[in-house]
């Protein structure tokens, strides 16, 4: 893999990040208004008014450059819907256009809350042996509050599988390895804003005549955040490009791992108002919280790539 992106590349990730930019204003007055989340439906607008969300139905990109516009979307405060219809469904069903927004889940995942169901037009279901585009109908879905920055939806009863567009043998693991990719690369886009927030708030912050940042303890914990974050990115770039499950498997458990330290040291330092729904802050830790548990968690993802790894062991 090439770490020096392109030129077409380049201008893909600065015109998301001045669209994520555009859109990234919360605050109304010293602090924001209390919300547990906020979806992003203008800039989700943007994005398919634009092109980028169809950016796999192009000739000149591919997995690689839908993932860098997936970091780069997830580094806004607002959530928005981006890796299934960006990356997931484009990949597994190309002649397909499914309603969106479009929710992922595990058949088990079914009789709990699952992020965006409560807006979503289709959800894509892992069911073991096989893969279920399953259209979302009319009063199917109701709406799970949750503190989780994200917007959560359950089914009202179990869903039937046997209406959906039905995928079977290597398109299950193909979904898991882009599941697992688009993931990482959602995580690793939350992990660099609230360290970023984080490093410009320490800057400014008086604490003793001096800036917080100044002190060498939080510095140096800071410097041990930039590379978990900058790592969950570049893994899962590189998972985007190669093409293999062991490789996203892998990205996923690094990107799932940095979660825990990272949400307790951004937080700490931040101080007590980090700790509050005024504070931007949670827009990105508490959907981290959510994500650290996605697909199984970090112990699924080191069975999952030790199993890829070393399938005769």
């Amino acid at each position: 893999m090439d770490f020096e992106l392109s030129s077409d590349q380049s201008a893909l990730v600065d015109a998301v990040t001045t669209m994520v930019g555009r859109h990234a204003e919360l605050r109304k007055g010293e602090t924001l208004r209390p919300m547990y989340y906020s979806y992003g439906d203008a800039l989700d607008r943007d994005l398919t008014d634009n092109g980028f969300l169809d950016i796999l139905r192009s000739d000149e990109f591919g997995p690689l450059e839908a993932g860098l516009m997936i970091a780069e979307v997830a580094r806004s405060p607002h959530a928005v819907e981006v890796v299934a219809s960006a990356l997931v469904a484009p990949s597994l069903w190309p002649e397909l256009t499914l309603p969106r927004p479009i929710a992922l889940a595990r058949q088990e995942d079914l009789c709990r809350a699952v992020r965006f169901l409560d807006r979503a037009g289709t959800v894509l279901v892992d069911a073991g042996d096989r893969i279920v585009a399953l259209p979302i109908e009319a009063g199917q879905v109701v709406e799970a509050p949750s503190v989780y920055a994200y917007p959560m939806g359950r089914f009202n009863a179990p869903p039937d599988l046997s209406k959906g567009h039905v995928l079977e043998g290597s398109a299950v693991e193909e979904f898991r390895r882009l599941w697992r990719v688009g993931l990482t690369l959602e995580i690793a886009g939350a992990l660099r804003s609230a360290v970023h927030f984080t490093t410009d708030y320490v800057k400014s912050r008086q604490v003793f005549g001096r800036p917080l940042g100044s002190f060498q303890a939080v510095q140096h914990r800071l410097a041990m955040d930039v590379p978990r974050a900058e790592g969950a990115y570049w893994t899962g770039l590189r998972a985007a490009w190669s093409g293999l499950p062991v490789d996203a498997a892998t990205a996923l458990l690094h990107a799932q791992a940095a979660i825990l330290p990272v949400v307790f040291d951004t937080h700490q330092f931040n101080g007590a108002l980090g700790f509050t729904l005024e504070h931007a802050l949670h827009f990105w830790t508490q959907r981290l919280r959510w994500l650290d548990a996605e697909m199984g968690g970090p112990i699924a993802q080191a069975e999952a790539a030790a199993d890829l790894a070393w399938p005769d062991r």
